[in-house]
């Protein structure tokens, strides 16, 4: 079994999913070398591990926001490419990790929100197929309902169109089901999980690589997701270097 912790990010032209997965016999490695991040994080910068770690307070941090108010931006900006590079640093390790990642232009009717979880869902499909094994999902909480229902569908009815005119059958698309994804979709809070955290660190640093904002240029943050190397599945997409699907 594979667990994928699943986050999203939205720009002002792209919509960012992100899926970081876990093998389930490793997960306690994975838990464990976040927990001793999260003490550093504590003794370091007085960060408790209770407090939920956003990009947006990192990078900026407001006055009275939890996440950042003792933090300068450098410091903000040390702790994201630190949680970047722990993922990665894992993969390197162990290689019982992995990133998925879709990346689509935003579109009217909010239709790249559920074009990406489709994309997304297939490729971790795929993943898992592959590798002889299921994928668990795991969601922030915040969309439960959509979420839910494109994934019952996906399970019955996910047409896959060929990379060529056809299929072999002479067909434009083929029927290829979410056999390999199991047990429905679970929802926490990302406050109370420190690896959905992570997640949504991924998705963050995809969104600033291709739109960039603020005072990115400034703290060089438009390179952070290059720090994922080993992790990245790229066969997710054979037409990007990082795997990236876009389309």
């Amino acid at each position: 079994m594979r667990l994928y912790y699943v986050d999203e990010r939205e720009g002002e032209g792209c919509f960012v999913r992100s899926a970081l997965g876990v093998d389930a016999e490793r997960w306690n490695d994975l838990f464990q070398d976040v927990r001793a991040w999260r003490m550093e994080l504590r003794d370091r910068y007085g960060i408790r591990p209770a407090i939920e770690l956003q990009p947006f307070d990192l990078l900026a941090p407001p006055v009275g926001s939890d996440a950042g108010a003792w933090l300068s931006a450098a410091d903000g900006a040390a702790v994201f490419r630190a949680g970047l590079q722990l993922i990665e640093d894992a993969a390197r390790r162990r290689g019982d990790i992995e990133v998925i990642n879709v990346c689509l232009p935003r579109q009217d009717r909010g239709r790249h929100e559920q074009t990406s979880l489709g994309r997304l869902l297939t490729r971790i499909n795929t993943a898992v197929s592959a590798a002889n094994r299921h994928a668990f999902l795991i969601f922030d909480e915040v969309r439960e309902e959509p979420i839910t229902r494109l994934y019952r569908r996906l399970r019955v009815n996910n047409p896959i169109p060929s990379r060529y005119e056809s299929w072999d059958d002479g067909s434009p698309t083929r029927n290829i089901p979410l056999d390999r994804v199991i047990g429905g979709p679970a929802f926490r809070s990302a406050g109370g999980d420190h690896i959905l955290q992570l997640a949504g660190f991924v998705a963050h640093a995809l969104l600033l690589q291709e739109e960039g904002a603020g005072r990115v240029e400034d703290l060089d943050l438009a390179h952070t997701f290059a720090a994922l190397d080993r992790a990245l599945n790229r066969e997710a997409s054979a037409r990007d270097a990082q795997g990236v699907v876009r389309r």
